[in-house]
């Protein structure tokens, strides 16, 4: 991100900063991952899933933390990202903005 981009945000401070980067690294992998599975699967279990899937990634990094990272699969990391981004689809579905439209 940009020093204008900062600007227009309001950004004030480097944490704010790294979790723009963040936030938008999260939103590139969503975006990805719409692209393979689709809108559908969330539209099918609405908020109660969101919060399974939220519990069975916290039972995930739980463990995984408790491993100290050490499987295969999955990282902590992958686990922290996967939770920011069902929060932001549990508050699309809250505010109805969750559709199955083809890739608008």
């Amino acid at each position: 991100m940009n020093e204008q981009t900062n600007t227009n945000l309001q950004l004030k401070t480097g944490q704010g900063r790294r979790l723009l980067k963040l936030a938008h690294e999260n939103i590139q992998l969503a975006d990805r991952k719409q692209q393979d599975y689709g809108p559908n699967n969330i539209l099918y279990s609405g908020e109660l899933g969101i919060i399974v899937r939220c519990q069975d990634k916290l039972c995930r990094l739980k463990h995984l933390i408790e491993k100290n990272g050490g499987v295969q699969n999955e990282s902590i990391e992958d686990s922290y990202r996967d939770l920011a981004n069902y929060a932001l689809i549990g508050i699309l579905l809250r505010r109805g903005e969750w559709e199955d439209k083809e890739r608008e």
